[in-house]
């Protein structure tokens, strides 16, 4: 075995320990199944038009994600049996054999509450928040966090949470770039495009024929 692929294999699983930690929160969310329900909610059926729609055939949910047809069809039985997905037929197009899959109404709020987790840092939940629900927005207010007292009586607030495996990436690309202050935002970004790219290439070279499901940008270089 290749070095590359050792330590490939080493970041890939601790990457997955990451995201099961920042998932615990979220009910059932696993990163693989944040995969699946990432790609339903932004699915565009009709690109002319914009219009979203939150289904898509499995054999296509495969082909983007670049998995056996197999293991594809344990993960859509498990959501459809947690109540996130449903899976009909398609009685109106060519081909009635195939599954369409669409999210349900709790699949929808499933994932939009693992958003928050993934994309966005907040103010964790103070302790005298509700225990069962999703907690109104308010209580993630500054002043309602669970504050620690400083030497001189000042008030320190908790750290944000949200991001956590993000945060690993953009850390690590920020402390390569290697310029002053004011030049660093600029060149940490470029870093870690050039990450995300050859990362790229190299899944590419190994064989890998996934599609790119989460967004790239692009930094000025």
């Amino acid at each position: 075995m290749h070095p590359m692929s050792f330590l490939q294999k080493r970041s890939h699983l601790c990457a997955v320990a990451r995201g099961r930690e920042m998932f615990e929160g979220v009910a059932d969310m696993t990163p693989a199944r944040f995969d699946i329900l990432y790609l339903l909610h932004e699915q565009v059926s009709d690109v002319a038009s914009g219009a979203r729609s939150n289904c898509i055939a499995q054999a296509r949910l495969r082909r983007l994600l670049g998995l056996s047809r197999q293991t594809v069809w344990k993960m859509v039985e498990r959501l459809v049996e947690l109540g996130l997905l449903s899976k009909k037929k398609d009685t109106f197009g060519p081909d009635r054999r195939r599954n369409i899959l669409s999210l349900t109404a709790e699949g929808i709020r499933r994932i939009r509450q693992a958003f928050g987790v993934a994309f966005s840092e907040r103010m964790p939940l103070p302790r005298d928040a509700p225990a069962e629900g999703d907690a109104p927005r308010y209580w993630r207010r500054p002043e309602l966090a669970d504050v620690r007292r400083g030497r001189a009586g000042e008030v320190i607030l908790p750290k944000k949470v949200g991001r956590e495996v993000a945060k690993i990436y953009t850390s690590f690309a920020w402390n390569r770039a290697g310029k002053t202050r004011r030049q660093k935002r600029r060149h940490y970004l470029a870093v870690l495009d050039r990450m995300i790219v050859s990362t790229r290439d190299l899944a590419d070279a190994l064989g890998d024929s996934a599609a790119m499901i989460y967004p790239v940008w692009e930094s000025d270089h």
